[in-house]
């Protein structure tokens, strides 16, 4: 009896201590938040040329992959030069060449077409930000002036976008832009750090990408000799699973916005807008975001379309609602397909939060790491329900009204039950008014067949 007690006061004093260790540290840790910071950020700082050579590994990847398999076909099955798997070891060392190639002649491509484009635009914009608004200013006053107040709102609307968009353009894109120029000629420090570190990182990419199948092997050996087999298998599916999703969302997302973006500029460009190239950018890179993607860039899109020309302004409006619309029903589904498998609601649930948490990052990444973690609990539940030999589909569940205690055998409504209820009631109660109305009606007739018979019996007044 006395062991029993000691044990418990053991076990109670251990909870004790431990919680205790617990709460000081995270009270140390919240002390001590922003020097945590600091240092996480001096180590990411330190790391962000593998990091940036990861995440051009990540996105390069189902390139490389694609360039692999269209050569070992090519010279595997179609010209039957060599086997198809010889021919798929051979071609890694091309394909790398030849993705590498890709990726710099998109940063040519950008860095030649559509940078000068923004800093000549957003420049122009700057130097004709009151004119611009005096045209808007005066165009409201002409189109509202037998309606004072919705003339009031918009020219505060005016005013608001006139402040505020003259000091971020001044505070914020004029400074980074003239930054950038002065980096592509030589002239900062952190310019030239910034493009050691991405050239490094397109160094560390190429490593990634030529030593990947060594890298998993390694990974998979690890799991194994740590973990059961068992949890082994469940890891190595879960991050199958999580590399199919972020790389099927991501880089779909990533050819999606392109294709919206280049839609965009040859709209733009062909009826004759001015700021074409900016708004088609800024389209194109808000697309990246889910379901608020296109509302954030056709707002900013709109107003310059209206500071161009107030006629521009609704012909912009109605594309970018037809755009989106092609992109929300056609081209979307045929790039990204069900690559999350979540409902519209778990999208929108997964946006709001990872964009509270994480700003724009975490509206982008929120939708994969959602469906990452969506995935592990069903496949919990799904174990679970097995244990019990249950069904994990949920189909089976709709009309289920519970389980026999004693047999253990599912209880079901009936098909249409519910419907059929309601139709007896809904026709009950009909017939019930039918003869409720008639026999109102029978008491209308014969009062009013007294009352005609009362007025005949009356004596005429002398």
């Amino acid at each position: 009896m006395g062991n029993r007690w000691n044990k418990g006061y053991f076990k109670l004093g251990l909870v004790i201590t431990i919680s205790l260790c617990v709460c000081t540290i995270f009270g140390e840790f919240i002390d001590n938040w922003r020097g945590i910071t600091k240092a996480i950020g001096t180590f990411v700082s330190a790391l962000s040329p593998f990091i940036i050579g990861l995440v051009l590994a990540f996105l390069l990847n189902p390139i490389m992959v694609y360039l692999r398999r269209g050569f070992a076909y090519l010279f595997g099955k179609k010209l039957k030069k060599m086997d198809y798997d010889k021919a798929f070891r051979v071609s890694k060392t091309p394909c790398l060449i030849a993705t590498v190639l890709i990726l710099l002649l998109a940063i040519a491509g950008i860095i030649r077409l559509i940078i000068p484009n923004l800093v000549i635009s957003l420049q122009d914009l700057y130097d004709n930000m009151p004119t611009y608004l005096d045209n808007a200013q005066a165009w409201v006053e002409k189109m509202f002036a037998k309606n004072d107040k919705l003339e009031g709102q918009l020219s505060n609307i005016i005013q608001f976008v006139s402040e505020h968009a003259t000091s971020f353009l001044e505070e914020k894109i004029l400074p980074n832009m003239d930054e950038i120029l002065l980096t592509v000629s030589g002239g900062l420090v952190t310019g030239v750090t910034a493009l050691f570190n991405f050239c490094v990182g397109i160094i560390v990419a190429v490593y990634l990408l030529n030593s990947k199948d060594v890298f998993i092997a390694q990974g998979k050996k690890i799991v194994y000799c740590i973990f059961p087999k068992r949890t082994g298998n469940r890891i190595l599916e879960g991050l199958n699973y999580a590399n199919s999703v972020f790389g099927g969302f991501i880089n779909g997302k990533i050819i999606d916005s392109i294709i919206i973006g280049i839609l965009c500029y040859i709209f733009t460009a062909a009826i004759g807008m001015k700021y074409a190239v900016l708004i088609s950018t800024i389209v194109g890179v808000t697309n990246v975001i889910p379901f608020f993607g296109p509302f954030i860039g056709g707002i900013p899109g709109a107003l310059l379309a209206l500071m161009d020309d107030p006629i521009y302004f609704f012909i912009f409006v109605i594309f970018v609602l037809v755009l989106q619309q092609f992109d929300g029903n056609i081209l979307g589904p045929l790039i990204l397909g069900d690559s999350t498998g979540l409902s519209g609601m778990w999208v929108l649930l997964a946006i709001l939060v990872g964009g509270d948490l994480f700003g724009v990052m975490g509206m982008i990444l929120g939708v994969p790491v959602f469906a990452c973690i969506y995935a592990f609990f069903a496949v919990q539940l799904r174990d679970k329900l097995r244990e019990k030999n249950l069904s994990s589909k949920t189909e089976d569940y709709f009309r289920l009204k519970g389980f026999d205690e004693e047999t253990g055998e599912p209880i079901y409504r009936k098909k249409h039950d519910f419907a059929k209820r309601s139709i007896k009631k809904s026709r009950g109660f009909f017939r019930k008014a039918a003869r409720e109305a008639a026999i109102v009606e029978q008491i209308e007739d014969i009062i009013e067949a007294e009352t005609s018979d009362d007025n005949q019996d009356k004596p005429e007044d002398k």
